[in-house]
This record gives structure tokens, sequence and C-alpha cells, in this order.
């Protein structure tokens, strides 16, 4: 099989970056959001999460009805996931499967995640993600539950605390406009934190999520600014950092809006 049918293959069959013109030097600007660690190699970016994005691949007319890729695409990227880890080999086929599984998941959202930033559109191996806007915010400090109500309270509303074991809760309410779920640093697993948070990734951390219930594609800008000054705050009172439901870092509250 040739190299230019190699490449339709992968494209027509790989979550993919579809641009209308190289991104140059923007794309790997924007992939530094997600993983302040990522590294070219040998024709792909490699992200510490296992995925990878494989590119730039030059589209040609006749590469573009190969692939089945939209009129007009100049670029794309296709992304991957590395081979087995240690830890895989130890766990066995079952845990590298899942693991398998999860950073292709990681990539479909790293990719929304640039096309979002770059202008660009996804064209996905499977079903699209079904994503609600949310956030995460990590930190090395400890809050009780009720200086987390209290940092929230102008936010979201009227907290209360529920479902609370040693190492987790949940803040719930009556008109509330989002709730929080909470894991303590006992939980907490290097495998699973997201890239964007550097080095502050190799140490134990906490870790609350603020869930709209609403898609990301369907959050009204109200609602979108309130989560995103809400987990700023928690942030700022935590000394923690942001994510948004994509991976990437969020540094305001417009950062949540659809873009």
């Amino acid at each position: 099989m040739g190299l230019f049918d190699r490449s339709a293959s992968k494209l027509s069959g790989k979550t993919t970056l579809l641009l209308a013109a190289d991104p140059g030097g923007a794309l790997l600007d924007a992939a530094r959001l997600y993983d302040p660690g990522v590294r070219p190699w040998h024709g792909r970016l490699v992200f510490r999460n296992g995925v990878l994005l494989y590119g730039p691949v030059t589209v040609t007319p006749q590469l573009e009805q190969q692939a089945g890729l939209p009129a007009g695409t100049a670029v794309a990227y296709y992304t991957g996931a590395a081979l087995r880890t240690s830890g895989e080999l130890r766990g066995g086929n079952k845990a590298w499967q899942v693991n398998h599984e999860t950073k292709l998941s990681h990539g479909d959202r790293l990719v929304c995640g640039l096309a979002d930033r770059l202008g660009g559109t996804v064209k996905y191996a499977g079903k699209p993600p079904d994503l609600a806007l949310l956030t995460s915010v990590y930190s090395e400090q400890d809050l009780t539950p009720d200086q987390v109500i209290e940092v929230l309270r102008p936010y979201g509303g009227d907290f209360k605390v529920e479902d609370q074991t040693e190492d987790t809760y949940s803040l719930s309410g009556k008109k509330i406009y989002f709730y929080v779920a909470y894991w303590s640093p006992r939980l907490y697993r290097e495998l699973d934190a997201p890239p964007a948070i550097g080095a502050m990734r190799s140490r134990p951390l906490h870790h609350w999520d603020l869930h709209t219930g609403t898609g990301r594609k369907h959050v009204g800008r109200e609602l979108g600014q309130r989560v995103g000054e809400a987990a700023l705050a928690l942030a700022r009172r935590s000394e923690g950092i942001v994510l948004d439901e994509l991976g990437f870092p969020v540094n305001g509250p417009d950062d949540l809006l659809p873009r």
C-alpha cells in the first residue's frame, strides 16, 4: 500500500482536526495550553497522557475525496494513542484496553479544543462526545466544605453538603446554577490527571468539579460566565488551577463560552 493510501486510511478512520490553512506555530502554541510538556517527535506531537497527534498532512483534492473530507480542507492532523506503558503491561490486556480507550477519548477532547482555538473543524472516528459544560479545579490546598460553599455562594446559590464521606462530598440544593463534586488527594491518580496542570500533576491534589448539566454547545452566556467566575474564585481561594471539560486552562469566564 502506498503512502497516499495510508494517509487516506488514517484520515478516514481516526479523529481528525481539519483546517482551511496551515496553522504554522499556532498549533504547537495551542497544544502547549493542553500540555506544557508536549514534545514534537518524528511527525507527531506526544502528550503526557499518552495522546498522539500526527501531522500536518497536506490535503490534496484526491486525498480529500478518498478520505471523505469536507471541501476546502488544506491541512489535517489525526489522533493516536501511545503504545503500552509498563503499568499497562503489568495490568494485562484488560487494563491496556481501558487505558487505550481513555487515551482515544482524551484525543477527541484535545482535537475539539484545538479546533475551537484554531478555527478548525473535527471529524470524529466514532460518535462525537456529548460533553456537558463543567470546570475542574485542582489544588494542593485543602478547603472545608463550608469554606467552598462560602466562596461559591455568590455565583451558584445556597449549597448544601450531601453524600459526604471521608474522601468525597457533593454540593447541591434547590435553585442552584450548578452542582459540585469533590475528591480528596487519597483518590487522586497521576495517570488520570490532565497534562495542563503541569508539574503540580505529580503530587496528590484536591479536585473539585463544577457541573452545569448542560451541553457545552448549548450553555447560555450567563450560566457559562457564572460557572467560570465561580471556578476562578475557588482557584484563587485554594491557590489552584482551573480547567475546562476539554482539559484546557480557564483564565477568564469568557473562556467557557462557545467560540
